[in-house]
């Protein structure tokens, strides 16, 4: 596990200074058998060290209490997918812009249209530690390999903690050229 704490460190501080999240914002997840390496709840992003990484449950969820309240989140795109091995949320800032008047965004340069041809935005009443998030966004994650919880931020899965890192970053950058081209 250790392996795996490493990436975690390296990628929260990686997408912290992308900009796409702010100092406590955002958490990050490695799936390790029946286990989730995750976050612990209120600790910053850019500047984890093992301590900050807790060790939770894939199936029960009894000892998530300092974990990110996003556990169920992440608990719930491990269950709908054994290809999905790591999952990143980002609160990037103009994915979350262009989340408030879109149902789906769609990469215009080159680059984001390789990576994903579609973004969805899913609606929710409550979007921060959401069971309506946790049950919704497993399947779009699944088909799309990520998607925008409007007004909230950026869900992401892959392979690898790099991957769904990838597409965050790509979401993010598409985002900001539909944005800058638009105003």
């Amino acid at each position: 596990m250790l392996k795996e704490k490493k990436e975690i460190i390296k990628f929260g501080k990686i997408l912290y200074e992308q900009g796409l999240n702010h100092s406590h914002s955002g958490n990050i997840s490695i799936r390790n058998k029946n286990n989730i390496l995750i976050k612990k709840h209120g600790t910053m992003l850019g500047y984890l060290s093992d301590k900050d990484i807790i060790n939770i449950n894939l199936k029960n969820s009894n000892k998530d209490k300092p974990a990110s309240v996003e556990a169920k989140v992440h608990r719930a795109i491990y269950l709908n997918s054994n290809i999905i091995k790591a999952v990143a949320h980002a609160h990037a800032t103009y994915a979350t812009i262009l989340s408030f008047k879109n149902k789906t965004i769609k990469p215009m340069d080159s680059e984001g249209q390789y990576y994903i041809s579609e973004i969805p935005v899913l609606s929710c009443g409550l979007t921060i530690c959401s069971d309506e998030v946790a049950k919704k966004i497993p399947d779009l994650i699944s088909k799309y390999k990520v998607a925008i919880v409007r007004g909230h931020g950026v869900f992401a899965g892959g392979k690898t903690l790099e991957e769904a890192c990838l597409y965050i970053s790509v979401v993010e950058n598409a985002s900001k050229i539909i944005y800058l081209l638009n105003n």
